[in-house]
């Protein structure tokens, strides 16, 4: 794909991570660890739309805030899964996103 002319190309893996890919570097970021997923349908829909989101939201598309925007869909998406449908991310505040952010940044380095 990069050869195609995309800067940066993402892979999703599931509940494995992702890779970002720009250049010649390759950022590998893990799932966020979850004791007991409840249902994963939308978890990779969660993730694109969380880390589009972010993008869109901080208007820039630098390698590091891209990968910033990875880490906040790979949270986004571990929400996702811990109840059925919806309801793992309608009464999210942004208060619980910042807190497993905290998390993921303890349990990671990026």
């Amino acid at each position: 794909m990069m050869s195609w002319g995309a800067n940066y190309v993402v892979i999703k893996k599931g509940e494995h991570g992702h890779f970002l890919f720009h250049e010649d570097v390759i950022f590998p970021s893990v799932g966020f660890s979850l004791e007991s997923v409840v249902d994963p349908t939308g978890a990779g829909d969660s993730f694109a739309g969380a880390m589009i989101g972010h993008l869109a939201a901080k208007n820039k598309t630098s390698f590091s805030e891209i990968k910033k925007s990875i880490i906040y869909g790979n949270v986004m998406g571990s929400f996702a899964v811990e109840k059925y449908g919806l309801a793992g991310l309608t009464s999210l505040k942004k208060s619980d996103i910042s807190k497993r952010i905290k998390q993921y940044e303890k349990m990671v380095t990026f």
